[in-house]
């Protein structure tokens, strides 16, 4: 595969099309996004890659390059184009499903995570209604009068405007959007990406502790109303189709599902992904499966508590309480210390009951002061 500079990058243009509600592909022939490019033949290409950051996109014959040689162009070229953005994994998307099904063969022993993505679109025709704003919280538009404050969160925000921007002041002056507070603590931000033309993507997160409280909707009802005030015609709103909080906000507040396809995840930790895998079986109630990968990432050189908390919840639902218990004591010796969490979790109510529980409270909170002694 050879690289282009971006005054090529239009060669790659007519295969790259075929990914058409990305809008970050139209970013990266524009050189609005500084991705890159790659082709099998600068010439006549056949096939073209491009990627920015975690995002990934491949489009055209997949029967011109081998498997053998598409696996070792992932595992060189984009695993260090991830290390260079500093992201922990890539998300491919394909022209068609043909290349999908040669992707997931070609990465087979990278154990691949497919998943189903969802795009929903909104169209701009009027000035969109705004919708209220649940008592107690505030919404902020984000311009330099706000990041020149400071308030609780700032740094997340100020990363989240830097996470397709290069820096804070290209954010201002290229994108737009509006954050949340309450008091004046940060409580999530809806934020433009890939602004191209009259069309956007839109970023959108609220902190948990102030979720299911219709924030997410007001915010996207004044985020609506802004782009309308900056020109925006078409708004794409990209997610997981397991992410059901996130398509609900986006139909809630006017957004109309375009279309959906798969993708393919792989993180650059073999641990990580392990876990994640764990995470998709447990969301499936696969209890057994999760359990299986999730004592694949435990057996990694950098295990972390979540997963060992994970392993713990999925091992209650099968009915391996030691196995619960001794995944609760790793997550603990990992770093776990919330008891108040432990105590309400649903996942692990059936140990409440048994003789080793007592350890568990003692051993967390032997944890608890030993960090804050």
């Amino acid at each position: 595969m050879h690289a282009l500079k971006p005054s090529y990058f239009k060669v790659a243009a007519p295969l790259l099309s075929q990914l058409k509600p990305h809008t970050v592909i139209r970013t990266i022939l524009s050189g609005e996004t500084p991705g890159r490019i790659y082709v099998d033949d600068p010439a006549n290409p056949a096939l073209a890659f491009a990627q920015f950051r975690h995002r990934a996109f491949i489009a055209g014959d997949h029967a011109s390059i081998s498997r053998e040689d598409l696996a070792a162009f992932f595992q060189t070229t984009v695993f260090e184009n991830c290390r260079a953005w500093d992201v922990p994994l890539f998300r491919l998307a394909a022209g068609s499903l043909q290349w999908f099904d040669w992707v997931k063969l070609s990465l087979m022993t990278l154990d691949p995570i497919q998943a189903v993505y969802r795009f929903y679109e909104y169209k701009i025709r009027h000035l969109p209604h705004l919708i209220d704003i649940p008592e107690g919280f505030s919404i902020k538009t984000v311009d330099s009068d706000l990041i020149a404050g400071i308030f609780e969160g700032k740094d997340d925000l100020l990363e989240e405007m830097c996470s397709e921007r290069e820096t804070v002041q290209a954010f201002l002056a290229k994108s737009f959007g509006v954050a949340a507070f309450h008091g004046e603590a940060l409580a999530g931000w809806c934020l433009s990406e890939y602004n191209h033309g009259d069309r956007c993507e839109v970023g959108i997160a609220t902190h948990p502790p102030f979720q299911k409280q219709g924030l997410a909707k007001a915010m996207t009802g004044a985020f609506l109303q802004l782009a309308a005030n900056h020109g925006i015609k078409t708004i794409l709103w990209h997610c997981y189709r397991s992410n059901e909080a996130s398509w609900r906000t986006a139909l809630s507040a006017g957004f109309a599902l375009l279309r959906e396809e798969p993708v393919l995840m792989v993180y650059l930790d073999r641990a990580l992904n392990a876990a994640v895998h764990g995470n998709l079986a447990f969301e499936n109630q696969e209890f057994e499966t999760a359990m299986g990968w999730y004592q694949k990432a435990l057996s990694g050189n950098q295990p972390q508590a979540w997963m060992a908390w994970n392993a713990a919840c999925a091992a209650a639902h099968t009915g391996q309480t030691h196995l619960a218990f001794d995944c609760l004591h790793r997550a603990i010796d990992l770093g776990f210390q919330d008891l108040d969490y432990l105590v309400k979790s649903e996942h692990i109510s059936v140990l409440k009951n048994e003789k080793r529980w007592g350890e568990i409270i003692t051993h967390i909170n032997q944890a608890i002061h030993t960090i804050s002694g």
